[in-house]
């Protein structure tokens, strides 16, 4: 658990050192971002928590202060509780404090607020929360996984499912336990390390338990009991329209969303979950569903009734970060919660206008690969936009091109590793793709040269007649031998005609 705090905040470390996209003047943008080494700790533990504060603005911030506030109390801090510390533009402070474990019963959770002496121009990172709880070495857990028909969250007669294998992984030393439940439906573990744990229900088809769904085990004995759902996706079909192909920055996109039900059951609870997730909550290219009403994340989820078609219709506007990418996109999941993919369906118009740079580094068995033509070519027609040869050390560079998502194609005996990495180029911006494996594969051939002629045969020379055999001394050839002999046929046949009756 700890590498997996120091892998994450070395992550956002490096992605959100990047300047702001839109300069304003100088301006600031400070955040913070958290995480615990642990999700449960025993009481002896120390409580290590890792923090990143950084100014994502075009401006230095000044008298940059953390404020932390909650169950427990963090010392190292530094200058960061007063009188603050000064980030320039992309500048960032890392730091981990500690404090002592402290559960009355409710968890342990903590709140991080950092403020900066200049005004900040976006807020949605100022803020972050951790969360923890204190566990025991040992515990006891009833584990009952049921079928919840009527989805009231309450265990019903006949909602219990007997011999279901449920698997439970994690806890605080990330081991992984399976128990088949009883005739009763219950699963019993005794004497597991306590902390936090996944489950795995072992469901039938169509059935599920939110995926996200984590138990808490404390001291002593815990008993839990999960509903899961019955949803049958397989009969909802969605689509989405832009309405329009292109746009400008500020332009409105107006979005409908279609959802068909074509099969025999109502579908409850449906939600939109749109975009690519990131850790850093920088600014992307896509569209979200934040805002949809009741098929938004956070719900209250829509009913599309057995054999129903309906239809909804949002806005958005088009930000300067899909200009940067040369593109905006809507990419949705439309499930129930609980479930990891749906329905999905995706819509995509341009964002003409921006050119950047690319680059990147061909490698072969972790060896760099010389003399290599790559060709960057539009995902939409296949078309080649720019092409450029690796040089002895396998980097190649490809000249500014129009800001957009492209692919990568090695001409000669090669192949990428991965045939659907899409490498994208950002408006104003130089992107540098350190490692592009390449695989020995068919030849490709350069489409944008002409094809050789092919090489037209000779004809073949006249030869002479072969000399025919003679037969023995009687002086006469084959062809004479078989002509001869049609005639004596012919010849029998004209007499056998002229025969008397």
């Amino acid at each position: 658990m700890r590498c997996l705090a120091a892998v994450v905040t070395a992550l956002l470390a490096l992605v959100l050192a990047a300047p702001a996209a839109v300069a304003e003047g100088e301006a600031v943008d400070v955040g913070v971002f958290a995480t615990l080494d642990k999700a449960a700790y025993l009481p002896g533990d120390v409580v290590r928590m890792n923090v990143l504060v950084l100014n994502n603005g075009p401006g230095t911030a000044t008298g940059v202060v953390v404020r932390s506030s909650g169950d427990l109390e963090f010392t190292g801090w530094g200058d960061l509780t007063g009188p603050g510390i000064k980030l320039g533009p992309g500048e960032q402070e890392q730091l981990t404090v500690t404090a002592s474990p402290n559960d009355t019963g409710a968890g342990m959770r903590q709140r991080l607020e950092v403020v900066a002496a200049e005004p900040d121009t976006a807020a949605v990172n100022n803020q972050a929360s951790v969360d923890a709880f204190v566990t025991a070495e040992q515990v006891d857990l009833t584990l009952t996984v049921f079928g919840d028909e009527d989805a009231d969250g309450v265990v019903d007669p006949g909602e219990t499912r007997a011999g279901l294998q449920v698997t439970v992984r994690g806890g605080i030393r990330s081991d992984s336990f399976r128990v088949r439940a009883g005739a009763d439906g219950v699963a019993r573990f005794t004497g597991i390390p306590g902390g936090q744990y996944s489950v795995d229900p072992g469901l039938p088809a169509d059935w599920y338990l939110d995926r996200t769904t984590r138990i808490r085990l404390r001291a002593g004995h815990n008993e839990i009991a999960l509903g899961a759902r019955h949803v049958d996706l397989g009969k909802l079909h969605a689509t989405i329209a832009l309405d329009r192909t292109s746009y400008a920055v500020g332009d409105t996109v107006r979005e409908r969303v279609t959802l068909t039900n074509t099969g025999g059951t109502d579908v409850t609870d449906v939600r939109a979950q749109c975009g690519v997730v990131t850790i850093d909550y920088l600014e992307t290219n896509d569209l979200r569903s934040e805002g949809w009403g009741e098929l938004a994340p956070a719900g209250p989820g829509a009913v599309v009734r057995a054999g129903e078609t309906r239809t909804w219709e949002f806005t958005d506007v088009v930000t300067q970060r899909m200009w940067t990418y040369g593109f905006v996109i809507l990419r949705c999941d439309f499930l129930v919660p609980g479930m990891i993919s749906g329905a999905h369906a995706t819509a995509r118009a341009t964002v003409p206008g921006g050119r950047g740079t690319l680059g990147g580094t061909l490698v072969s068995d972790d060896k760099p690969v010389p003399d290599v033509t790559v060709l960057l070519l539009d995902r939409s027609t296949g078309t080649t936009v720019a092409r450029a040869t690796s040089d002895a050390a396998g980097h190649f560079g490809l000249p500014e091109v129009p800001a957009d998502e492209y692919d990568l194609r090695p001409l000669g005996p090669w192949r990428l590793e991965d045939q659907n990495q899409g490498l994208q180029v950002l408006a104003g911006e130089h992107v540098e793709y350190q490692r592009l494996g390449l695989l020995p594969g068919p030849y490709q051939r350069d489409p944008d040269e002409p094809a050789e002629p092919e090489e037209e045969e000779p004809a073949p020379e006249p030869q002479a007649s072969p000399v025919p055999a003679v037969l023995a001394n009687t002086g006469v050839n084959p062809v004479e031998l078989t002509a001869f002999g049609v005639l004596l046929i012919v010849t029998g046949a004209l007499l056998l005609r002229r025969r008397p009756a």
